[in-house]
């Protein structure tokens, strides 16, 4: 699936500042919101606050991971290799970094999901490729009220595997701490810009 047109950034310069400054609000908030002092019963209302916030977190965190978005961390690694003028080894060893850490598990939270499903749902379910699991909880439940995907998010009434399926989502914030401090050094020292009309994309 490529990037859909729509809001889509003038140039791959403009798409580096818009995620700069997204990455650097993602990770504002993850520091105003994360959990404080002991662990909680998950049962108590302070262990339900803490579900719902990284459920927020997770919608945050979307538009990084999802191939398609305008932000996503493939198209900024696709940006970073364009814009780095001048071949600077740091900014093209971070960009590697940055790329390499990023796998396609945290996309799909299939393989969590399935580690805890009993064996007939998990048969029906790994022979599935065309949608993602987790993305069924977003638009079937926190984004969308769509009705195939909030059918087939059932098994997000079961807290533990849904957590399980989330946190395969945040190792992502490695790539996306990584791809930002490659943006911001990029900037910081000048070594970026728009690759010449019709270049290599």
């Amino acid at each position: 699936m490529g990037e859909g047109k729509r809001g889509k950034p003038g140039t791959e310069l403009e798409r580096l500042r818009i995620f700069a400054e997204l990455a650097t609000e993602y990770f504002r908030m993850v520091d105003l919101f994360a959990p404080g002092g002991e662990p909680v019963p998950g049962n108590s209302v302070e262990g339900e606050r803490r579900r719902w916030v990284g459920l927020f977190r997770a919608v945050l965190l979307r538009k990084f991971i999802v191939p398609d978005e305008h932000v996503s961390l493939k198209l900024v690694v696709r940006a970073l290799r364009l814009c780095n003028y001048s071949a600077d080894p740091r900014l093209t060893e971070g960009t590697e970094e940055a790329a390499a850490l990023f796998t396609n598990d945290m996309i799909r939270g299939r393989p969590a999901l399935l580690a805890g499903l009993a064996d007939n749902l998990a048969d029906s379910l790994a022979g599935d490729d065309d949608h993602d699991l987790f993305e069924d909880v977003l638009y079937g439940r926190l984004l969308h009220g769509d009705a195939d995907r909030f059918r087939r998010s059932g098994w997000a009434e079961d807290h533990a595997r849904l957590g399980a399926v989330a946190a395969g989502r945040f190792e992502a914030e490695h790539a996306l701490s990584r791809a930002l401090e490659v943006v911001s050094y990029g900037f910081a020292h000048d070594l970026l810009r728009s690759p010449e009309p019709g270049g290599e994309v």
